[in-house]
């Protein structure tokens, strides 16, 4: 659990951040380029250790699901807000623990109530009392994002290939996947400021490759409807690392919801 929680901190450190060090980069420009600087950065240790040709396959459904999870939450947070983005990706423990429930997995009450919990708390303290802001189309992203987030989970569960060559071979599906979007923004991205690639920069590094590969790490063992509510950790986090980065004074809709989350993640730690 412990690699899961330290990803859920750096995704919410580079939200803290995000405000300070990027400027506005679309979602057409910004995927691609991170898919395709962190395939860069993984590619010589997925070359020295290649995966077997058993997983082979399952990797590239974890290209699949990471793609869609990343494009999805984008276009998602571009369409509606960035509160509502992550709210709705945040769903992905919900869906894991129906699927759970349909397939006839017995679940003790107390997880049940860990999730409902965690989601409250998510939507206390990401939403807060202004609401959803989203459109239909806004919606129907921001719940893809979620499926995406629980399938790449799901599929990830149980890898022996190494974290970060699975995610080199992740980042590489999307790569291609997301090439013609950055052939056609070749200008635009050669238009980018210094400040834009440094966010870009710390994105694909601290924002990707680290925490993506910690994630990888704990759901070898960890299962994966434990494990994206785990990441639930990211809002609070993200709360945290504002206050003093940003001058965000912490609310009471912050402080309620960060218990919530916490609460409903300790009921289900095992």
């Amino acid at each position: 659990m412990i690699p899961v929680v330290l990803a859920a901190l750096l995704w919410g450190l580079g939200g803290a951040l995000a405000g300070r060090f990027m400027g506005e980069v679309p979602p057409e420009v910004l995927i691609p380029l991170r898919f395709a600087l962190s395939f860069l950065l993984l590619l010589p240790l997925v070359l020295r250790l290649p995966p077997g040709a058993g997983e082979r396959p399952r990797l590239l459904r974890v290209g699949l699901a990471l793609s869609g999870a990343q494009a999805f939450y984008y276009l998602a947070i571009h369409a509606t807000t960035v509160a509502t983005g992550i709210f709705l990706q945040y769903l992905a423990p919900a869906l894991l623990t129906l699927y759970a429930l349909f397939r006839g997995e017995r679940l003790p009450g107390r997880a049940l109530g860990g999730v409902a919990l965690a989601l409250l708390g998510a939507y206390v303290l990401v939403v807060g009392p202004k609401g959803l802001t989203a459109s239909p189309v806004g919606v129907a992203y921001g719940l893809l994002s979620a499926l995406s987030f629980a399938l790449y989970a799901a599929f990830s569960h149980g890898l022996k290939t190494p974290p970060l060559v699975s995610l080199g071979v992740a980042t590489g599906v999307g790569s291609l996947l997301s090439l013609p979007f950055l052939l056609a923004n070749l200008p635009r991205v050669l238009a980018l400021g210094p400040e834009a690639w440094g966010g870009i920069l710390y994105l694909v590094t601290l924002g990707t490759v680290v925490p993506f590969g910690l994630f990888l790490l704990g759901v070898r063992t960890l299962p994966a409807r434990t494990a994206t509510l785990v990441a639930m950790l990211e809002p609070v986090a993200g709360a945290l690392f504002a206050w003093p980065l940003a001058g965000q004074p912490l609310s009471l809709e912050a402080l309620l919801g960060g218990l919530l989350i916490l609460v409903g993640v300790a009921l289900n730690r095992r």
